[in-house]
């Protein structure tokens, strides 16, 4: 299955659409789905005729949308449908593709797209798009229960970029499809590399905006999976688990928790100290302390997909957490921390030479609040890591709110 698939669209695209095609093509995404549903038979089948001659000549895969004749006749394997299409479509059929999808707009029509043979399914439109104008998007959440539902690939449609691209990779879709803005672009070749970038990376700056810690003491008698989710329903962009009473069964057991209720948000889930368990619970990654275990061993031994997390307080830290292959940085405290009160306080300069030094993401982490979080506006950090901010708070996900608010006024450049 394609991780990146562009989908035509005539009516928005702003030059002839063979020119358009081979501009995206030359750019080697996944695969190229015509859609082009308006046209008649005879039309469609002369220019998907030019646009197998196209995706021929770089390598990509085509998928024609719903004329199953046109597809036998030119001699291409995959067919996209939609529901009602494959409904209808007869067995014998069906047996000469080697590949069929559908589009789908719920969990239970993934199912039983499945149930009628397809092998892949595209679910949208996740967020609003500018080709349907005032349709809110039905969201991550949604994505994510119909990745559930099925046990065949999902690709996530509507209103997709480069940011939210990689939550519905979180969320669990194999791949992303794109259309409007791959019909617009003045720079196919750059929105692209763009795309294909947030869909490998371990872990892009912009997931790390408003860095949520867990904390027992901060959360008290609440249930801990509530309370992350509402963090998470009130902007948090990724959640550390950090218990350092929890044996290892127990940190297990409540990663996979965690896990699940990050991934229907489309954030990932980082476990502190124990990357073992994080590997082990199925979470995104680890992050460690100076004095825990080797960021160099954990690359090794949990594999190019693991994100790693790692803490640095001076420049050779991070330097040496860089040439391990840490991912980011977590640098601290910037303000006096009331859950680790033997932290020792990072000035700006320091902070800023850091960052610098390492050029890897960094998020400050160390007392901050909503009170003293804009202070921080010029420190030069890709987000905040926060507790008792959030976790302290009589109502977390209003604390959350107010974070990300004042976090995405900060960060914007």
């Amino acid at each position: 299955m394609s991780e990146l698939i562009c989908v035509t669209n005539s009516a928005a695209c702003r030059e002839e659409l063979t020119v358009r095609i081979e501009k995206l093509a030359a750019c080697r995404p996944g695969a190229v789905l015509l859609r082009e549903k308006e046209l008649s038979e005879a039309d469609y089948e002369a220019l998907a005729a030019k646009a197998k001659a196209i995706c021929g000549r770089y390598g990509v895969r085509l998928i024609l949308h719903g004329f199953t004749g046109v597809a036998l006749r030119l001699g291409l394997d995959s067919i996209h449908l939609p529901m009602d299409r494959l409904r209808a479509l007869p067995e014998d059929e069906k047996r000469r593709f080697e590949t069929i999808g559908a589009s789908v707009h719920s969990p239970e029509e993934a199912a039983e797209a499945e149930r009628l043979g397809a092998g892949y399914v595209i679910f949208g439109n996740i967020f609003e798009t500018p080709c349907k104008p005032g349709l809110p998007g039905r969201g991550i959440k949604a994505l994510h229960d119909t990745v559930k539902a099925c046990g065949i690939p999902v690709c996530a449609i509507g209103g997709l970029d480069r940011d939210n691209a990689v939550r519905a990779r979180r969320a669990g879709a194999e791949g992303i499809c794109v259309m409007t803005e791959a019909m617009r672009t003045q720079d196919p070749a750059s929105y692209i590399a763009g795309l294909k970038q947030a869909l490998s990376a371990r872990i892009l700056s912009s997931e790390l905006r408003l860095y949520a810690i867990t904390d027992n003491a901060c959360i008290g008698g609440r249930d801990l999976c509530e309370a992350v989710d509402s963090a998470l329903t009130g902007g948090a962009t990724v959640i550390q688990l950090r218990d350092k009473e929890a044996s290892h069964e127990e940190l297990v057991g409540k990663a996979k928790a965690l896990k699940e209720i990050c991934a229907s948000h489309g954030a990932a889930l980082i476990v502190n100290d124990d990357w073992q368990a994080a590997a082990e619970a199925g979470a995104d990654g680890a992050h460690v302390g100076i004095e825990d275990a080797p960021v160099s061993e954990i690359r090794e031994k949990a594999g190019n997909g693991f994100i790693i997390g790692a803490t640095a307080k001076t420049v050779p830290q991070a330097l040496a957490a860089k040439e391990a292959g840490a991912d980011y940085l977590g640098v601290g405290a910037v303000f006096p921390s009331p859950t680790k009160k033997n932290a020792i306080r990072i000035t700006p300069e320091i902070f800023r030479e850091v960052v610098s030094a390492a050029g890897l993401p960094a998020v400050a982490i160390g007392g901050i609040t909503l009170e003293n979080i804009t202070s921080l506006k010029d420190l030069g950090a890709d987000g905040f890591a926060v507790v008792s901010a959030i976790f302290a708070r009589k109502d977390i996900r209003q604390a959350a709110e107010k974070l990300r608010a004042l976090s995405e006024g900060i960060l914007k450049r």
